[in-house]
């Protein structure tokens, strides 16, 4: 709610540079509408399976939203990809994201790339459904933190355009070396999903740190499970020329800080939503 109130005040402010309004405007009432239907169902109701729906359905949304950062994006910034890539030139004393795959281009190797690339799949939707069905007492934590910090990266993703070398390189230089499987599944799923936006910070790093400083925290077998993963994942965002260099950096640096906001605001929330349960069960004895 709280970002389709951000982003809604937003359109209002471009409302003039928006090609088709009426959509953007539609998605939000008819989300919005959906939340207080399902908010006002078995309201008291503890059955996990019915919490578990209302809590995992908010993740169908987040390709649309993530969509729709490159239709929004622009409306206050051009394009930024030169200054990233500039900038990757003048701290690495070149390209890392052309260097590294030049440097291995085995496909084995690549093969490698894209399977870490496509694990980030599993570490950030298959470890709230884990949680969900190991770790109940800490799964409403981690479904929260992690919606919200999608939703930090898809507002800095509109106020802040970048595509990232696989759409700002030309020719040849975009491609990343070829694998197997995971490289032509990988293809696909950018075909269908994947647009020139989202590169800084890249969210694939941060998303993924989040959930691990999750895992950490709550359930350590399973941050060691997937550290091997993760770091195969992080290598993979540079080699498959999704994200400069610095888009990696800002990732680990912008995880930290959403991760400690989102278990700060839950912990707000939460303290305020039982104190209001508490007085609410106690006017009624």
């Amino acid at each position: 709610m709280a970002y389709i109130f951000v982003t809604t005040v937003f359109l209002v402010f471009n409302f003039t540079k928006l090609t088709h309004p009426s959509q953007f405007f539609g998605v939000r009432l008819s989300t919005v509408a959906i939340i207080l239907f399902l908010s006002g169902i078995n309201r008291d109701s503890r059955n996990s399976y019915l919490l578990a729906f209302r809590q995992l359905l908010p993740f169908l949304l987040l390709e649309y939203w993530y969509s729709e950062t490159y239709a929004l994006g622009g409306l206050l910034l051009p394009n930024k990809d030169a200054f990233f890539s500039q900038a990757d030139q003048r701290l690495f004393g070149g390209e890392p994201s052309l260097l590294f795959s030049q440097y291995l281009p085995q496909s084995w190797f690549s093969e490698l790339m894209y399977f870490g690339y496509f694990s980030y799949y599993i570490i950030v939707f298959g470890v709230p459904i884990l949680f969900l069905l190991k770790y109940q007492e800490n799964f409403n934590r981690t479904v929260f933190v992690v919606l919200c910090s999608f939703y930090l990266y898809y507002t800095i993703y509109i106020i802040l355009p970048v595509g990232g070398p696989q759409f700002y390189f030309s020719g040849s230089l975009r491609d990343a070396p070829s694998g197997y499987i995971f490289s032509r599944l990988i293809h696909h799923i950018q075909m269908l999903g994947e647009r020139p936006t989202g590169a800084f910070p890249s969210s694939h790093v941060g998303i993924s740190t989040v959930v691990l400083l999750l895992t950490f925290s709550k359930a350590r077998k399973i941050f060691w499970t997937l550290l091997p993963l993760y770091c195969v994942l992080v290598l993979s965002t540079v080699y498959i020329k999704a994200h400069y260099l610095v888009d990696v950096l800002g990732g680990f640096v912008s995880a930290v800080i959403f991760y400690e906001l989102s278990n700060h605001l839950f912990d707000a929330l939460s303290d305020r939503f039982y104190t209001e349960e508490n007085t609410h069960t106690s006017r009624i004895e």
